[in-house]
């Protein structure tokens, strides 16, 4: 990899942990999310320093192509981070049809209460 090339994604890779950062600052996302993308950033960093290493985990998972690794690293990576969100929208899902019961059952409590005053 040209030196020019892995200068300029390391400062995309500073530019979006500076971002990642502001916006767990601001409360906007929540830390075990911000976590997740600050561990990616600093793996492609790793990998962009030492751009030898993809070829040794090549070599390691017996795939040809160090490009190829990538993209299988890529796709493992998005693919948990699909799973990941999948969870937690089944449970915020899950939380709020709780809720909208519980609150059915408060005003129909209170219905009932209003009728026997």
């Amino acid at each position: 990899m040209f030196l020019e090339l892995r200068v300029l994604v390391l400062i995309v890779i500073l530019i979006l942990f500076v971002f990642f950062f502001k916006m767990l600052q601001k409360q906007k996302l929540d830390l075990k999310y911000c976590l997740i993308w600050m561990f990616a950033l600093v793996g492609i960093a790793i990998f962009c320093i030492f751009p030898s290493l993809m070829m040794h985990v090549s070599n390691l998972l017996a795939i040809g192509s160090a490009a190829n690794t990538l993209f299988l690293i890529c796709i493992a990576f998005l693919a948990s981070i699909c799973v990941s969100l999948t969870i937690v929208v089944s449970r915020l899902s899950s939380r709020m049809r709780k809720l909208t019961q519980n609150i059915a059952i408060l005003e129909l409590e209170r219905t009932i209460k209003k009728e026997e005053d």
